[in-house]
């Protein structure tokens, strides 16, 4: 049985502006870990390193590029991206997004409520 995630990506186009799109990611029922029974698995990517961050409640991140291409997997709290189209999107516990907009105006960023953002990020 097939079956797709969906997830938030900020990408720049190639007059510099960043935009939101989504990135689909397909799953397939296999026996990944036997003897236990199949569940459903994605294709693996190359990932090169990772690492974690805090960022405190009420943190605001001006317009900036990300760093480096990146899965940002959000383990508590909740951050808003806004585009420099003006779109914005919340991403919160539970939840990722890919940020491949390195280049470019970039995208704001700021950590919504009373709670630090506690992120893993995976470069890739």
């Amino acid at each position: 049985m097939a079956s797709a995630l969906s997830f938030p990506q900020l990408f720049s186009d190639p007059a510099g502006e960043s935009h939101f799109a989504s990135v689909n990611i397909g799953l397939v029922t296999r026996d990944f870990a036997p003897p236990a029974e199949s569940f459903d698995v994605s294709d693996f990517t190359a990932a090169s390193r990772c690492g974690f961050v805090r960022v405190p409640s009420g943190w605001v991140g001006d317009l900036h590029p990300s760093p480096m291409c990146l899965w940002v997997f959000f383990l508590s709290g909740e951050i808003e991206f806004e585009a420099s189209d003006g779109e914005r999107r919340r991403v919160a516990a539970g939840s990722a997004i890919l940020l491949e907009d390195t280049t470019g105006k970039g995208h704001q960023s700021r950590v919504i409520g009373d709670v630090p953002a506690l992120l893993a990020l995976v470069q890739v």
